[in-house]
């Protein structure tokens, strides 16, 4: 058997070197088991995630002027829009007129929009350990108004809210936001913008002591 001489560290650099550029300009390279069939060659590699974005629905646009706008989201990269507010079909049909999947942004128990909510059941809103309800005395910014998951009525209405979402034949699906209650305790870095030092639960952030859950009458 022929011995081959042994490589020295330059020409074994070289010949690495050379290898990898192939393999980079060739897609050839040793691949994993876990990365699954690459396809036919010259296919495409299958896709990992698709582009989402919010946005405000309630705008004074046009359907013309929402298909301008969606189109230049789709033009992106964008597949799909979560949208809040604003006029169901109107902005549906422009989205999927752009190739766009309409998503519905729903606020779940921050109710803050929800006037027939709050004129007609008070007594939903979460109430802090101070004994003070989010409906009067929203924590942190005013629009934190939140129900309280614990009480039967409110899951059976906001169960309605979004089964009549979701039947609705413009929308191809319902984003849930807000599925939680107020935060006992912000990120660190927001500490400042409320002038708060939360390094302990502080009761006027802490939900929920309406009465729908036990936990209320620990303080009775």
């Amino acid at each position: 058997m022929k011995r081959v001489p042994p490589m020295n560290r330059r020409e074994f650099l070289r010949t690495a070197g050379a290898a990898t550029a192939a393999t980079a300009l060739t897609g050839c390279g040793p691949r994993d088991e876990r990365d699954g069939d690459p396809g036919p060659p010259g296919a495409e590699a299958p896709q990992t995630f698709t582009a989402w974005t919010w946005v405000h629905g309630s705008r004074d646009y046009d359907a013309a002027e929402w298909r301008r706008r969606f189109a230049r989201l789709r033009e992106a990269g964008i597949e799909a829009v979560l949208v809040g507010g604003g006029d169901i079909a109107l902005v549906s049909g422009a989205a999927r007129a752009e190739g766009l999947r309409f998503h519905r942004w729903f606020w779940t128990l921050n109710r803050n929009g929800d006037e027939w909510a709050q004129n007609n059941h008070p007594e939903w809103f979460t109430v802090s350990r101070n004994l003070e309800s989010s409906l009067e005395h929203p924590p942190y910014v005013g629009y934190y108004r939140w129900v309280c998951p614990s009480r039967v009525p409110v899951r059976e209405y906001l169960r309605g809210l979004v089964g009549e979402l979701a039947a609705n034949p413009a929308v191809d699906g319902v984003h849930l936001d807000y599925v939680r209650h107020c935060d006992v305790i912000l990120p660190r870095g927001l500490w400042e913008t409320y002038d708060l030092v939360q390094d302990t639960e502080l009761p006027e952030f802490d939900f929920c002591y309406c009465g729908g859950s036990s936990r209320v009458h620990n303080l009775m």
